[in-house]
């Protein structure tokens, strides 16, 4: 497979995505395309965000101010304050966050109520544990709903995504990444991989929820993705799709997925495993092949775009997980201790997205 066949390949997924971005969400990096009339002032601009209520209340709406994301959607709110400033009431506004992560982050609205504005932008609200890109979104939203109040009414104090703002997590899950995007090129010690593997599965994967999948390849299509905070998901991405283009296959899934490392993990806790034939093997790889194609066209019509919501990486967010989701994730991890990476194998849609860009040209079997 040639450099360019591998670009090639890298191209035709990069539109298949944008094409299930595109019809899930209906925009693409912040836009909205059903938006058929264009602004013509500022003022119209600021009408949308902006109003005062019969009470004399200012009201702030966030969907128009900011396409700050989630988990695997938008997550804007309503800011009501009062004529002297204080942080009255805070709702949801309709969103496409996935509802059990947003549901949890959603009591973080109660911390702000009764607040002063000023008061409320110098708060550290902490993330709900299991719903953290939820929570994030949320608290972002209203820092700029804030923000954009102060400016109205002529006080300036810029909030901006800055290095500073990030979590201890964060920056725990930048090193892991870059170690395990970086490393493995140079080392092939057993021992470090070991290491690698037990650090993807409990700083990325438990604690921090930083993993790729399909809810979040969309969510970054549709609608961007900030410069501190997707530092993290551009280093998997390029790691899972751009490292193919210059032949290092599967390096995402063997070094840095925390559901692969989690399946490796297991797999070394036996040497007794189950004998699969070529021929159920192989039924099982075709039945792999046959649920992408089946997932991808609901993505393009679009219908039943709500599987994305339910690839097994959630089960990492144990407090947020559903229930079956949890479930099959114990049962994927015992499962591995007899059967080598059965998820990754058989069964993962974002899995089988990399591995057609990575034999989209040869005659390797994907």
């Amino acid at each position: 497979m040639t450099t360019l066949q591998r670009i090639l390949a890298f191209a035709v997924c990069l539109l298949m995505m944008t094409g299930a971005a595109i019809n899930t969400n209906k925009s693409i990096l912040g836009k909205d395309l059903t938006k058929t009339v264009e602004k013509i002032d500022s003022a119209a601009s600021v009408a949308e965000i902006y109003h005062i209520d019969e009470a004399g209340n200012s009201v702030i709406e966030t969907s128009s101010l900011t396409d700050i994301t989630g988990y695997s959607g938008k997550t804007p709110l309503k800011i009501t304050i009062s004529k002297d400033g204080v942080i009255k009431n805070i709702e949801a506004l309709p969103n496409t966050e996935t509802p059990g992560f947003f549901k949890r982050a959603s009591a973080l609205l109660n911390n702000w109520k009764g607040k002063s504005v000023n008061d409320a932008l110098s708060m550290e609200v902490d993330a709900v544990s299991g719903a953290t890109m939820s929570s994030e979104a949320i608290k972002e939203n209203m820092h700029h709903g804030l923000q954009f109040y102060l400016d109205e009414i002529g006080s300036k104090s810029v909030i901006e995504e800055n290095s500073s703002n990030m979590p201890l997590r964060f920056w725990f899950a930048l090193v892991v990444t870059l170690a395990a995007c970086v490393l493995p090129l140079f080392i092939k010690n057993k021992t470090y991989h070991l290491v690698q593997m037990c650090l993807n599965i409990v700083v990325l994967g438990f604690w921090c929820g930083e993993f790729i999948s399909y809810g979040h390849l969309v969510n970054y299509l549709s609608s961007g993705i900030g410069i501190w905070k997707g530092i993290i998901p551009i280093l998997m991405m390029i790691a899972a799709f751009i490292y193919p283009v210059f032949g290092k296959r599967q390096h995402y899934c063997s070094h840095i997925c925390p559901l692969g490392s989690l399946q490796q993990l297991a797999g070394m806790c036996s040497t007794h495993k189950i004998s699969m034939s070529h021929k159920l093997t192989h039924s099982l790889e075709w039945f792999r092949r046959i649920l992408w194609a089946v997932l991808m066209f609901c993505l393009w019509i679009p219908v039943m775009t709500e599987w994305m919501d339910y690839e097994l990486f959630s089960a990492f967010l144990v407090e947020s997980a559903s229930t079956i989701i949890l479930i099959c994730g114990v049962a994927v991890a015992i499962l591995s201790i007899f059967i080598p990476r059965p998820y990754c194998r058989f069964i993962c849609p974002t899995g089988t997205l990399m591995k057609i860009q990575e034999n989209m040209f040869t005659d390797h079997k994907f």
